[in-house]
């Protein structure tokens, strides 16, 4: 069962979620779990049909004044030379349908995390805004950004249906904040690894990365093989490239550094611990220090400013971990690389919170007209040719089609470095009704259901969120030390036993212990509303 913590601890270890910090670039930081790296959602149960915008809640919005409205895109830092092309011809359909002319504030992944309080502040208008990524939707209704949008989301066929059972994610103190981006929410970590490599060099690959031996005779078959490529590269050692959302316990809400606490996902306990003191860290630690000295791994990792996306684009590396879903796939990743990916699940799928909320989308504090915002979600949440539209842009310029399928390609003499439209971290929409690109199949979208909520196993704490007000110093104290100590660890530079003894000691000086102690008394006081 300990071997089982182990490659499960894997899973832990490297997911690409959308993060903050640690100076990386955000072309590998997707996570998050989650959404896409290009802003494409997944997966679609069935051939995506024409929905009429009119129909269910859709109506013709009030037959009044067009209302502007601002929706936030966030994107790499570029902007894509074809996005008022595709905002045209979006609003070409909101304008007659639903009053709607919306306009799209392109903000950088690196300053979304304060863009909105700023423009609030600055009384500059910010209507539908991502609240996922470098944020959570709990923390932006904290501090008054957000609007509670309970009653509209209540009252909307669409998006109740839509987001059920996975929209309790996305309240805070009883009141819904935000809708989820990704609504088939279900994830589970794989490894991702390069299919010419492995035809080239036969290496004999597993049905599923389990234990530690499963890992180690990968790595080693690579290494014999001849090959210039690393078995894998460990990033960073920061957030999302080592130490993003595991499946081997809850993080409760913050997956960026664990700095909560965590719940070890055995059933059988409501306790939170720390992470970082535990047996499971320390034998993931312990794991990257052997594939360091055995020079399975990219060596200078933490310094070299690659991404772990980077190393597999360049050939660096035979494979990488990272979120597997309705949300991110091996057909976002063969984009961004330009590699043909095979996938090795390591995990079993399951929804948590921060998974949710990773891609969600809520209504500014500010917004002067919610119910008009509410119909464009509507129709990101019903209609199809609106979702691909948004997601994908203009078919014929963008993306091509065949007929009775679900898999899209680029057009003739276009390709992903040259398709003027896409390159941003995601639209919200029901992602059981939208294209995928080549190289997936239609046996991916008949599959995708697997990750919806009903049939992927749901956390328990699905729902809950832990309110840090009265420990907010504490969390910023721990968060620098995190910072200090996880990524030489977690890259296998250092050697565990000596460091992470240290570790633990300056977390407990900085108020680890009072941070759980708080979470500890606010999940109490959750569970016992939820029976």
């Amino acid at each position: 069962m300990k071997k089982k913590w182990i490659a499960v601890l894997l899973a832990l270890g490297m997911t690409t979620g959308l993060l903050a910090g640690c100076g990386d670039s955000a072309t590998d930081k997707t996570d998050a779990g989650n959404q896409t790296e290009d802003g494409d959602s997944a997966g679609n149960t069935e051939t995506p049909k024409d929905d009429a915008a009119g129909s269910g809640d859709n109506g013709n919005a009030d037959s009044g004044e067009v209302y502007h409205m601002v929706m936030e895109i966030v994107n790499f830092g570029f902007d894509d030379p074809d996005i008022k092309m595709v905002q045209d011809k979006v609003n070409e359909r909101t304008i007659p349908e639903i009053g709607v002319e919306v306009e799209f504030l392109t903000v950088p992944i690196g300053e979304m995390g304060t863009k909105l309080g700023l423009m609030i502040s600055g009384g500059e208008q910010m209507d539908l805004v991502c609240t996922g990524l470098t944020t959570y939707p709990a923390k932006l209704a904290a501090e008054g950004s957000l609007m509670p949008i309970t009653e509209y989301v209540e009252n909307s066929e669409i998006l109740s249906k839509a987001t059920e059972g996975v929209i309790e994610a996305c309240k805070y103190k009883g009141e819904i904040y935000a809708v989820p981006g990704v609504t088939a929410a279900g994830i589970e970590t794989a490894f991702y690894y390069d299919k010419e490599l492995a035809e080239q060099y036969n290496i004999k690959l597993p049905d599923k990365l389990e234990t530690a031996e499963d890992w180690d005779a990968l790595f080693s078959q690579i290494k014999d093989s001849g090959m210039d490529a690393y078995g894998i590269s460990l990033g960073d050692g920061c957030k999302a490239e080592a130490t993003s959302t595991g499946y081997a316990f809850d993080c409760l809400g913050d997956k960026s550094f664990f700095s909560y606490g965590v719940i070890m996902n055995d059933d059988t306990t409501d306790t939170i611990v720390n992470l970082y003191s535990s047996d499971l860290y320390m034998e993931k630690c312990k794991m990257h220090r052997d594939w360091y000295e055995k020079g399975y791994c990219v060596p200078d990792s933490i310094s070299n400013g690659y991404t772990t996306t980077d190393s597999l684009k360049q050939g660096m590396v035979f494979g990488i971990l990272n979120n597997h879903g309705s949300g991110m796939n091996e057909g976002n990743l063969n984009r961004t690389t330009g590699k043909t990916l095979g996938v090795i699940p390591t995990s079993d799928i399951i929804i948590q919170s921060a998974n949710v909320t990773a891609m969600s989308y809520g209504i500014s504090a500010t917004c002067e007209n919610p119910e008009k915002a509410i119909k464009f979600l509507e129709l990101l949440y019903s209609d199809t040719d609106f979702i691909n539209l948004m997601n994908f842009g203009i078919e014929g310029v963008h993306y091509t089609t065949t007929e009775g399928s679900n898999v899209i390609g680029y057009p003739e003499g276009v390709d992903p470095s040259t398709c003027g439209y896409g390159n941003f971290l995601g639209i919200p929409c029901d992602n059981m009704n939208i294209y995928v690109r080549e190289p997936l199949t239609d046996e991916f979208t008949e599959t995708v259901s697997k990750f919806a909520f009903g049939n992927a196993k749901a956390s328990k704490y699905l729902g809950y969120t832990f309110d840090t007000t009265n420990v907010s110093t504490e969390i910023s104290a721990v968060t620098a030390i995190i910072n200090k100590y996880a990524p030489a660890l977690e890259c296998g530079i250092v050697d565990p036993e000596e460091m992470i003894p240290q570790f633990t000691a300056e977390l407990e000086a900085a108020g680890m212990d009072k941070i759980i102690e708080e979470n500890q008394k606010q999940l109490n006081d959750w569970l016992a509303t939820q029976n």
